[in-house]
């Protein structure tokens, strides 16, 4: 089988904060699929027959309006880019906001922790590994949720560790859905890391191939909990969705979006019937928290 090329665009930023996370929104609307941050900037892989470069050069002369950019482009193997990956991963260690440790995401070679959620990542080409702050944002609201006996909606589920990590927590069912078969594949793989079941029949974890249109296939099924990591745009085109999907007092977690869209998407979770209940930040990027009322007696 013919390996695939990766365009690969290693960016520093003076300073750092909040050209990378802006870098990170625009490179992903010009076709780059999987970021690695560091301190100073962001390393970022995209398919090469699926990379604007024309694009993805323009979006970079608005950023530097703002901050000093340093850029190198590469061309990577497929296998390559893995490798590096593998070598390069680190763990991640979820607190809650008293600092008692809530979870570890971490690949296969890390060491098990001997506290806490030990959640299993190997996290391929998929997007999800706990590294960016809107998984660690969403990870950390999540298991503040009551989860035991849940069924869970996993929107854009990327490597599946949100799913995961909701089934690790006691959740009865769980449904993870992403556009990229590839991610479905990943997201099916690290369940199996995890010792779980995803055959049809038990359906404890299931992974599909789909985007929020799938969702209208789901007329027979709801969810205690719906999870939202996308783009504010696909968030907001598909809000009334979740709120459809989501029983009376269910819980919706949202999250990659910028801390300065919360009233876009505020009044968006609005107009869909929905409350915010909490809003969470880091590193620029937000978390909301919200509910769907229960039905005026």
């Amino acid at each position: 089988m013919e390996k695939k090329l990766f365009v690969k665009w290693s960016l520093t930023f003076d300073p750092t904060l909040p050209a990378r996370e802006i870098a990170v929104a625009y490179l992903d609307q010009a076709g780059f699929t999987m970021f690695e941050p560091h301190e100073t900037g962001v390393v970022a892989h995209g398919v090469k027959d699926e990379v604007d470069i024309v694009l993805a050069s323009s979006l970079m002369e608005e950023i530097k309006t703002f901050a000093n950019v340093g850029l190198v482009c590469e061309e990577v193997v497929e296998e390559n880019w893995n490798a590096k990956w593998e070598n390069d991963y680190p763990q991640v260690v979820v607190f809650d906001e008293c600092g008692g440790l809530l979870c570890t995401l971490r690949a296969p070679f890390h060491p098990k922790p001997n506290e806490g959620l030990d959640v299993l990542v190997a996290p391929q080409m998929s997007f999800g590994t706990g590294h960016h702050a809107t998984t660690y944002l969403m990870t950390r609201q999540l298991l503040s949720l009551g989860l035991e006996g849940q069924r869970v909606l996993d929107m854009g589920c990327g490597t599946g560790v949100l799913a995961i990590v909701a089934r690790l927590s006691g959740a009865d069912k769980v449904w993870g859905i992403d556009i990229e078969n590839s991610a479905v594949d990943n997201a099916l793989a690290n369940a199996s890391l995890n010792g779980m079941s995803t055959d049809l029949e038990s359906q404890t974890i299931q992974f599909l191939c789909g985007d929020g249109s799938t969702l209208a296939s789901l007329d027979s099924l709801s969810f205690d909990v719906v999870l939202a990591n996308i783009h504010k745009n696909v968030l907001l085109a598909d809000m009334v969705e979740y709120s459809r999907l989501l029983i009376p007092g269910g819980h919706l977690l949202l999250s990659g979006f910028f801390q300065g869209d919360i009233p876009a998407m505020a009044e968006g979770i609005a107009q869909a019937g929905l409350i915010v209940l909490d809003s969470k930040e880091r590193d620029g990027w937000a978390c909301i928290h919200c509910g769907k009322p229960s039905p005026s007696l």
